[in-house]
């Protein structure tokens, strides 16, 4: 069989947006201790990381790509309990601003010190294992060194393409069965497919690869990270009623029962 060839300049410019999400990785953990939004950007630039490996995966073969996606997918649990309690604040803020009235405004406004303060804890007890995200730096050095030597001129363009293929499909069956059955695992995973499509179609933009050549990518991208968003808010809604819940558990005054319903939220499915 003759040797696979592919485009040396989609392998390269492949290599140096890993090797980019690595270091945005290191630089945002460098600053999560201090600022929240370090957390967010760390989450982000791992879930870009991976999606990028997602594609190249057949191309330089599972063996080079799951040891480093798995420690990444490690690492951005270890983070989850963190953005989540910021993303809790975020919401009962964003509750407080469209309140409908002063006194549902007051209840949402009166939360945030204690949802202030759970957040705190969970960065106390990570902080406590890793002090200052030092381990978790230097973990995301480790891995921009492993990426720069990966057989990324292996990787082509046709690649890329099938590769977002499989994942559209992933998408639709997710969707699909969370349309079918509503259940909250269902929701979910059609949220991870859709955000993981949506990094993939930006991931194509930046390697200049046309995802479907003769049709509009930037309207597919468009469509997609709308999904995103709306399935985005019915998650935050959740985990800030998980939070009131544990707050009520604790015996902790929270805001009344009606405050936590969600309001009707529109969700537009690709078609």
């Amino acid at each position: 069989m003759p040797p696979r060839t592919a485009s040396p300049r989609t392998g390269e410019r492949a290599a140096l947006l890993a090797v980019a999400e690595a270091r945005a990785l290191a630089a945002a953990l460098a600053i999560a201790p201090v600022y929240p939004s370090g957390v967010h950007e760390a989450r982000k630039a791992i879930r870009r990381l991976r999606s990028l490996l997602a594609l190249a995966r057949r191309a330089l073969g599972k063996d080079a790509i799951d040891p480093i996606d798995v420690e990444l997918r490690a690492l951005a649990k270890g983070l989850s309990a963190l953005r989540d309690a910021q993303v809790v604040q975020d919401t009962a803020r964003a509750c407080a601003r469209d309140a409908e009235g002063k006194a549902e405004a007051h209840s949402w406004k009166a939360l945030l010190p204690l949802l202030a303060e759970r957040q705190q804890h969970v960065l106390a007890a990570a902080l406590r294992d890793d002090p200052g995200f030092m381990q978790r730096q230097a973990q995301a050095h480790r891995h921009a060194d492993r990426l720069r030597v990966l057989p990324w001129h292996q990787l082509g363009a046709a690649d890329l393409r099938r590769a977002v293929l499989r994942s559209m499909r992933r998408q639709a069956n997710a969707q699909a069965a969370a349309l079918a059955s509503g259940r909250l695992e269902h929701l979910h995973a059609w949220r991870r497919r859709s955000r993981r499509l949506r990094m993939q179609l930006s991931t194509l933009r930046k390697l200049r690869v046309h995802a479907q050549p003769g049709r509009a990518d930037a309207a597919t991208l468009r469509h997609v990270a709308q999904l995103v968003d709306q399935l985005g808010v019915l998650q935050d809604l959740a985990l800030l009623e998980q939070a009131l819940d544990e707050l009520a558990r604790r015996q902790v005054p929270t805001t009344p029962a009606a405050l936590r319903r969600p309001k009707p939220l529109p969700i537009h499915p690709l078609g």
